[in-house]
């Protein structure tokens, strides 16, 4: 049994974890060029209603729950968006729902011309490799560009070389990943041979809690683990246009 004095001390280190992921949460930098770069790196968090004081070629693209946002100098620029960012296409975007956004893949892709980029945040890129953030082992999907006709994707585990093939109908661009046969789990390895390209890949897997499902959340846990091919996906579907800025005295 715990004493008052272990149950205080184990509430007081839940707050701050939990004041430590909300911190996480909010404004935050996720592109940063030109001159005030290293005044603003990226993961760097932002108070709200802040304003920045750019100067020639300084290019600052910062996300929070209205969305992505460009930031050009030279001149005073407010960091805040104009309200929480929604509809369909974000709802689809940000949802960890697996191979259930099939269908919304397949609607977005039409056969012979899949986007340039997945369209959802989770599914892992059968044609990038790299650190992969995943927020549920079970929901894994796999994801290809091009859907123009039937292929497959080998997946083999680095560890003991145990391989896995997933087939893809024409104008199919998701399919559920086959965790049974290959779990995914922190730190595994796997190796993708998609069907037409010219090389395979490699991902690692990073396991995330993101503080919580907006943008500015799941954008957190996806830079503290480098999953840089996500974050490329989040910003770019995600981008709204600045507000003008105000010219600097």
């Amino acid at each position: 049994m715990f004493s008052t004095k272990k149950l205080s001390a184990l509430a007081g280190a839940v707050l701050a974890l939990t004041a430590a992921d909300a911190a996480l949460a909010g404004t935050i930098v996720v592109r940063s060029s030109g001159p005030s770069a290293a005044s603003y790196p990226v993961g760097k968090s932002l108070a709200a209603g802040a304003k920045l004081t750019l100067k020639p070629g300084d290019v600052i693209t910062v996300l929070d729950a209205s969305g992505t946002r460009v930031l050009k100098g030279p001149g005073q620029v407010a960091v805040t968006g104009s309200g929480a960012a929604t509809g369909s296409g974000l709802t689809a975007l940000l949802a960890n729902t697996g191979a259930r956004q099939s269908r919304t893949g397949a609607t977005r892709s039409a056969i012979g011309g899949g986007p340039a980029r997945s369209p959802n945040v989770w599914y892992v890129d059968a044609s990038r490799g790299g650190t992969q953030c995943l927020a549920d082992a079970n929901l894994t999907a796999i994801w290809r560009p091009d859907n123009a006709t039937e292929g497959s994707a080998t997946l083999t585990r680095e560890s003991d070389g145990k391989s896995a093939v997933v087939d893809f109908r024409a104008g199919q661009s998701v399919r559920a990943w086959p965790v049974e046969e290959l779990p995914v789990a922190e730190g595994a390895r796997f190796k993708i041979a998609l069907t037409g390209a010219a090389q395979s890949v490699t991902v690692k897997v990073a396991m995330v809690n993101p503080a919580n499902a907006d943008l500015d959340g799941v954008a957190s846990a996806l830079l503290a683990k480098g999953c840089n091919n996500q974050m490329d996906v989040l910003v770019e579907g995600s981008k709204q246009e600045a507000g003008p800025g105000l010219a600097s005295n």
